[in-house]
């Protein structure tokens, strides 16, 4: 066998590790419907996708993704930009790391939960996803970046301090290159983390057009199909973000090769 067709068949085994967990759960989900016998409790796998498709009929179900899907990624996006100046900060100067180090624990103990009741008194309903998404999401991305700097080579760093590179060259040359791999992992991790505390958020503050009003008014009227439909819309969606994640890792890999050699 040629390497090239190792190369195809190691893809394709690959690819069909995900088959065969969603089928798994697929199978293990019809056996425990058949067995509890309650549709109310848990729905069948073909009542839950009629309930879905019905789901995908209506206008008021778009609306309801896109607003999730806005506020989880404004929540996402100011956190990143947040978590990279402070962090950036952090690995140049060492006092500062020093003196963010204490804060980013208090915000990392602190209970999720309480951050959204002191944000129902602060902000309205449609702020509060994003805002607590942003205090959720901001120290484990600060964190996160912090430990990927520590994969830099320390003589490189001294080496960099000798010779007074400039810190523009150091971050774009030194930093960056080392630490890609585990700031993209903290990333795609960090987006499922993102969408599960947005629509927790919006359940508890009511936000109009959401995924978490939508679940429970699905819940108000003992519809579980509708509840599970927006939950398989969930992983739908938090899947699709990981593998956008995954694409644009890949494409900035290949510009930085290129702009390398030219």
């Amino acid at each position: 066998m040629t390497a090239e067709k190792k190369k195809v068949l190691k893809r394709l085994s690959s690819a069909l590790y995900p088959l065969g967990a969603a089928a798994f759960i697929v199978v293990l989900w019809a056996i425990t419907a058949a067995a509890v016998g309650e549709e109310l409790l848990v729905p069948s796998v073909g009542a839950t996708f009629r309930g879905l498709w019905q789901m995908l009929t209506e206008g008021a179900t778009y609306a309801a993704i896109g607003g999730t899907i806005w506020r989880a990624l404004a929540g996402w996006a100011l956190a990143l930009v947040a978590a990279a100046v402070f962090a950036a900060l952090a690995i140049l100067f060492k006092p500062v790391k020093k003196l963010f180090a204490p804060l980013m624990s208090v915000m990392r103990s602190v209970p999720t939960m309480s951050v959204i009741m002191l944000a129902l008194l602060w902000v309205t309903s449609g702020q509060m996803p994003l805002i607590v998404t942003f205090m959720t999401l901001f120290p484990v991305q600060y964190s996160a970046m912090v430990a990927a700097s520590e994969a830099v080579d320390p003589r490189l760093v001294e080496m960099a301090k000798i010779y007074r590179v400039p810190t523009a060259k150091r971050v774009l040359k030194m930093y960056l290159p080392c630490m890609a791999p585990q700031i993209v992992e903290g990333v795609r991790s960090t987006l499922s983390l993102t969408l599960k505390v947005t629509i927790a958020a919006e359940v508890l503050a009511q936000t109009r057009d959401s995924i978490g009003v939508g679940m429970m008014q699905a819940q108000s009227f003992l519809q579980t199909d509708r509840i599970l439909g927006w939950t398989v819309i969930a992983i739908v969606l938090g899947a699709l973000a990981e593998l956008f994640v995954t694409f644009a890792a890949w494409a900035a890999r290949r510009l930085y090769a290129v702009g390398e050699r030219a």
